[in-house]
């Protein structure tokens, strides 16, 4: 071996060879993640599309889009965002009318963190702030007029960095920052003291139950209980106003031990919202929200909390599936939210089911007592004046299956207002029900409305609401949905609590002078003239009413998710019992804190399963890559109906290959040059869009109120809206798709995703998502309802089996979505990173089953964003419906080798009708505003992807190089001088 040289040099060499392996790793890295978010990185240079033109706004005469349109558009964004505030936001308490405050009162004192940096979304996929537009409590408050004192906002500048706000931190700083200087100035701004509580939690993180200081995160954290007592043992203000920014439903069980006057919920206001919360403060807005989930007294009261989170797996020496070690079940089946507190509340007026035991109890002192144990129900909200509601008349059409409540609401304060009309129903609980395991919600949401009702006057309004909202899901006997005999209830009132004692005051009478009681335990009688009766016409169960959808007469309601309960794979010593409120003491779920995997459910746990079926097609049935004597574009099928034996033509163009090319996202869908198809951007999220606009000063598109505050306005017309304004942040962002909105079920106040959810009632939800949907399609942009379904909290989200019964599946969990994708006209659906039972979500042929069958749904499919994942399987994701691969380019690879090597036509079927369904979305979409003239599309790379490669070489060029380099002056004699002077000795 030569000689080697001289260390130092070697060692630089080395060093250098280090330092471009490092670099070309981060260049290499980095462009893989740009080429996966290939759509939103064509977005931010401007260059998707391929001349596909935008259109339709409401903003210009002519529907163009330019920079004139979009200053337009900009200003009536940042006003809806106020105004989705001013109707959504919830007046809870308002003690000796505290608020609205008078002009006289404008001298305050603004405490808290969330103050000045309040919690204005999640940090979940979507909108960045324009923070030179973004508004805090102080921004608003003295954009309002107020004088804020400047002396604690000094204080708050000063202090030191307070602990980082997280989900099992509340941030808030040290009361300590109150020093003798700090608190002298609270004379001066003694008006009133407004204090911010905020609290955090997002996508990949639930809120923390219990934290390390051994606190539940919805409680007061001591620093913030040092914030009331400060104030209160200062004597300096006049009022103490609360501004909940939370959408977590917080404990408030501590108003009357600091003296609070008057607490606002505002959520999440999204970064431009707040000025419209303020308004409601002032009086300019009359507050007319209602909550959207129950507060509780203890926030681990709901039934929910004792299994919410993760419970491990006993796999007993079997190896442990790939992302199965955990799981969660729903063992308090229907009893979701006010379903439980109400009929818990019911049966103890009643003296029915034990209720009244202590067990489940968390806040009582005695027993269950519901005054206790809730601090303001769900429907509830105060107002600056009052309402009388009547229920005026009750009718039913047997033929549409429709119930129209004729409701007269009268203002009989001096304020004009908005008055929210929700009307509920109660079913009877029948012998069958409790024979066959049947629940029953003492009251449900059956429908709602807002309307203007000047003070001293009437307005009559007309709810028409379906007759299957009062079906109940039978899984065991008739395994359908049934219609018990008997008496049914109707009744309107300010939230469920009170139209359940209105409901109560008629169905009793005598029998409850004196039981019932509000949510601060005073007696009230109920108002028998806002309930009404009506008495079924069948006199034994009926059992076929809904025996078919009536979505699709020709599919058969049943049983579709038995595998989707827990008992189903359970050995017999882990069987549960569910929640019933025939036994609310012996039914009140435990923990599951364990199951073991048994040979049955380890085989059900196993996703990589998939099989050509012995009678598959072969790929050579099928004509691919055509030449038709008259080419059809893209842009040709515009109008062209679903089920048009043209888009067999259409598609039957295209390769293989180019049929895949739209079935893996990368933020986006690619351009197909063989049917000039442009490529176009596809973004999150439901608070707002992750993108920029392409016009004026190309600000971050919108940031909202978030979906609580829209589902809170119990306004059709500005959920609507809220969709419209969305639709049209995407025309001014050429965004045809977005992930949105979000519809699950809020079946804790601990769930990450709060922000992104409407509420804890399906029903709600049902309506606020349809809603929505339905003003994003009004503006050509297709909202995609995620994430189907049981998608309730974040822990172990990625492969956690969640097990639940059919009847809270079918009459909660999916008909959050039923509103927008069956009875609605939402074309785009996201499922879920859970298991449906044990079944990856994607690879579910049960959800494929309810939206194409039961629902027949006639939009596209897709995954969760879940690359790579061991416990996902392509050709079965596809086989179940799944239509394009979220953030995943290679699944579309791989199903092309494997149906060109194993000549799987049923997977060919599949990629078909997948494209079918995708490029009919896309052209329902304002992707379809151009003409044909103007679409010519290329298949060439974007210019930013050849320069990532170029700089990928160089990279790879320079390890290469000085890997040579290091090698040479190491192990050969190349650049050896003394050699080098030998060689030229001898040649002399």
């Amino acid at each position: 071996m030569a000689q080697k040289q001289p260390a130092d040099q070697s060692r630089r060499w080395l060093g250098l060879t280090g330092s471009a392996v490092l670099l070309a790793n981060l260049v290499l890295t980095g462009t893989s993640i740009a080429f996966q978010q290939e759509g939103e990185v064509n977005h931010a240079l401007g260059i998707e599309g391929s001349n596909a033109s935008y259109g339709g706004t409401e903003f210009s005469a002519d529907g163009s889009l330019t920079d004139a349109s979009y200053a337009a558009y900009i200003q009536a964004a940042y006003e809806f965002c106020e105004q989705e505030e001013e109707e959504g936001s919830v007046l809870l308490y308002n003690r000796n009318n505290a608020l609205p405050l008078s002009e006289s009162e404008r001298n305050v004192t603004a405490f808290g963190r969330g103050s000045i940096d309040p919690v204005f979304r999640s940090t979940a996929g979507g909108s960045s702030t324009n923070k030179e537009y973004q508004q805090t409590p102080v921004d608003a408050l003295q954009g309002a007029g107020f004088n804020v004192n400047q002396t604690v906002l000094d204080a708050y500048a000063n202090a030191p960095a307070p602990e980082a706000r997280s989900v099992s931190s509340v941030g808030e700083y040290d009361p300590a920052l109150f020093t003798g200087s700090v608190t002298d100035s609270f004379a001066s701004y003694g008006d009133v003291a407004f204090v911010t509580l905020s609290r955090f939690a997002t996508e990949g993180n639930d809120l923390a139950m219990v934290n390390d200081k051994g606190k539940r995160m919805l409680e007061l954290d001591d620093n913030e209980k040092a914030i009331f007592q400060k104030i209160k043992d200062s004597g300096k203000f006049k009022k103490v106003v609360v501004l909940l920014n939370s959408v977590f439903a917080m404990e408030m069980d501590w108003l009357d031990e600091y003296n609070i006057d008057a607490v606002l919920w505002v959520g999440n206001p999204g970064f431009y919202g707040m000025p419209g919360a303020i308004r409601v403060v002032t009086g300019e807005v009359n507050p007319s929200g209602h909550t959207q989930a129950t507060f509780a007294a203890n926030s681990l009261s709901a039934p929910s909390a004792e299994n919410f989170g993760l419970h491990a797996y006993d796999y007993a020496g079997k190896t442990p599936r790939a992302a199965g070690d955990s799981f969660v079940s729903y063992n308090e089946g229907i009893y979701v939210g006010y379903r439980y507190y109400e009929t818990r509340y019911e049966d103890t007026v009643l003296g029915q089911g034990n209720a009244a035991s202590a067990t489940g109890a968390k806040a009582s002192s005695d027993g269950w007592n519901y005054a206790e144990e809730v601090c303001f129900p769900f429907g509830y909200g105060l107002s600056y004046t009052t309402y009388e509601y009547a229920l005026d008349n009750l009718s039913y059409d047997a033929d549409a299956d429709t119930f129209t409540a004729t409701v007269t609401v009268s203002n009989t304060g001096s304020v004009d207002g908005k008055a929210t009309v929700q009307l509920y129903a109660q079913s009877p609980y029948t012998d069958y029900d409790k024979e066959n395991l049947v629940e029953k919600s003492a009251i449900q949401l059956m429908g709602y409305d807002k309307v203007d009702v000047a003070a001293g006057a009437s307005e009559t309004v007309q709810l028409e609401v379906p007759g299957y909202f009062l079906a109940s899901y039978d899984a065991h006997g008739a395994k359908g949905y049934i219609l018990d005999p008997g008496d049914y209830y109707f009744a309107v009132g300010n939230g469920a609590h009170e139209a359940l004692n209105n409901v109560l005051a008629l169905k009793c009478g005598s029998a409850v002078e004196g039981k019932l009681m509000d949510q601060d335990g005073n007696i009230v009688a109920g108002n028998t003239a806002a309930a009404a009766k009506w008495t079924a016409p069948n006199t034994t169960v009926d059992t076929e009413k809904y025996r078919t959808s009536r979505y699709n007469s020709d599919v058969e309601v049943t049983n579709t998710f038995d595998d989707a309960d827990v008992n189903y794979w359970a050995n017999d010593d882990e069987k549960i019992t569910y929640l019933s409120r025939s036994a609310w003491d012996t039914t009140y779920p435990v923990t599951l804190a364990t199951l073991t995997v048994n040979d049955k459910l380890y085989n059900g746990l196993n996703m990589q399963t998939y099989a050509k079926a012995a009678d598959a097609k072969s790929v050579s049935d099928f004509n691919l890559g055509v030449t038709l004597d008259e080419k059809i574009n893209f842009i040709d099928m515009k109008g062209v109906a679903f089920d048009d034996p043209k888009w067999d033509d259409f598609l039957s163009q295209m390769t293989l290959s180019e049929l895949l090319i739209n079935m893996g996202d990368s933020k986006g869908i690619k351009a197909v040059k063989a049917v000039n198809k442009p490529g176009c951007t596809i973004v999150d999220g439901p608070e707002g869009m992750n993108g920029q606009f392409k016009y004026g000063d190309r600000r971050n598109c919108t940031g909202w109120a978030t979906l609580p505050i829209v589902g809170a306005s119990w306004n059709h017309d500005l959920q609507t809206r809220f969709g419209e304004m969305y639709g049209e942040d995407a025309l001014y962002a050429s965004i045809p798709i977005a992930y949105a909105p979000g519809a699950d079920t809020l079946r804790s106040p601990y769930s990450g995703r709060t922000s992104e959810y409407f509420s804890e009632d399906g029903v709600l939800s049902y309506y606020a998502a349809k809603n929505v949907s339905h003003g994003m399609r009004n503006k050509g942009l297709i909202g995609t309802v995620k994430h189907f379904f049981l998608n309730e909290q974040e822990a172990g989200r990625q492969g956690i089996s969640t097990f639940a019964n059919e009847q809270s599946i079918r009459e909660i969990y999916i008909r959050a979505f039923e509103g927008s994708l069956a009875e609605g006209d939402s074309l785009g659906v996201m499922t879920a990173y859970n298991r449906i039972g044990v079944m990856y979500a994607a690879a579910s042929q049960g959800i494929q089953h309810i939206l194409r069958d039961e629902w027949n749904y006639g939009g596209y499919i897709i995954d969760d964003a879940l690359t790579a994942s061991e416990y996902s399987s392509a050709p079965e994701m596809l086989m179940a419906g799944n239509n394009i691969f979220c953030l995943d380019t290679a699944r579309p690879t791989e199903i092309e080798k494997l149906i060109t090597s194993t000549d799987d036509g049923d997977l060919l079927q599949k990629v078909l009708d997948s494209n079918h369904y995708l490029y009919y979305i896309m052209l329902k979409s304002s992707m379809g505003g151009a003409s044909a003239e103007d679409l010519v599309v290329s298949d060439a790379a974007p210019w930013w992807q050849t320069a990532l490669r170029v700089i990928d070489a160089i990279a790879i060029a320079l390890v290469v190089a000085s890997a040579v380099m290091y090698v040479l002056h190491t192990y050969t004699d190349v650049f050896s001088e003394e050699k080098r002077k030998n060689r030229s000795s001898a040649k002399n």
